[in-house]
């Protein structure tokens, strides 16, 4: 593993770990990771990271504005502002000489990465999709899980008199310009324009992000395919889960990139 910083085009200096295989490669893949968490998503994105690195490909994952090592205050993070990290990591990529792309985005990560791949799909060859968010107002705006649907309340009230609110076990410190921005993007609609490969995996018993989003907007995907895990919590976490997701993830990836 390799530690660097890179700049994104509004100049917040972001952190990324690549993963380099042993043969040289033009083929690299980017992990983008959900709200709350972290270039190590708990860890699942090391080990995704360690098994595509072990099948040849080169691997990035980075940390968006406002989370682990990456400058920016996560009060002012925004769908926009994970677009244009998404934008930096792939310049990151382009200028270490890969021209085959994959992407990957998990969660809120999910939603930012489907809007910046319907408009920027020239060099990008596949993209997958963990647990994503793709409909803001069934997943924070008007939420229909009870995770966030029973706090909606109070942090409507957070947002009209401080203008911030938290969100999670973290307190992750979230500001009025993230609801702003949700409201303006609709990530479902910019899968009809993805014309690339892509597939989503979904768990059955997610909490956090509709699995039903995934089942009925999948079908908007051009060449587009569903991996459901059954039974499966947000995230992935438990080892059985963990194992069918990265082995679909590699298998996904060795098809298409």
């Amino acid at each position: 593993m390799n530690k660097i910083t890179f700049t994104s085009k509004d100049g917040l200096s972001l952190s990324g770990i690549w993963h380099v295989p042993t043969n040289k490669s033009s083929k690299a893949i980017i992990l983008a990771h959900g709200i709350t968490v972290d270039k190590d998503e708990y860890g699942i994105f090391i080990k995704l990271a360690n098994a595509l690195q072990q099948n040849g490909y080169a691997v990035f994952r980075f940390d968006f504005r406002g989370h682990g090592e990456s400058e920016g205050k996560s009060i002012e993070l925004t769908v926009t502002g994970e677009i244009i990290d998404l934008e930096a990591a792939v310049k990151e990529v382009i200028n270490k000489g890969y021209n085959e792309i994959g992407l990957l985005g998990a969660s809120f990560g999910g939603g930012s990465t489907a809007l910046y791949v319907s408009k920027n799909q020239e060099g990008i060859r596949c993209l997958c999709l963990w647990n994503p968010v793709l409909n803001y107002d069934h997943t924070f705006l008007n939420p229909t899980l009870p995770w966030l649907k029973d706090k909606k309340e109070y942090m409507m009230k957070d947002i009209l008199e401080k203008g911030w609110t938290t969100l999670g076990s973290k307190k992750y410190v979230i500001g009025k310009s993230l609801f702003d921005d949700m409201a303006k993007f609709q990530p479902y609609k910019a899968l009809e324009n993805i014309r690339i490969p892509t597939m989503i995996i979904h768990g059955t018993s997610d909490t956090k992000v509709p699995y039903e989003d995934s089942k009925e907007y999948f079908a908007l995907l051009i060449h587009g395919k569903l991996l459901t895990i059954e039974n499966s919590e947000h995230g992935f976490h438990e080892i059985e889960e963990t194992d069918s997701v990265i082995n679909g993830t590699v298998e996904f990836f060795q098809a298409n990139l």
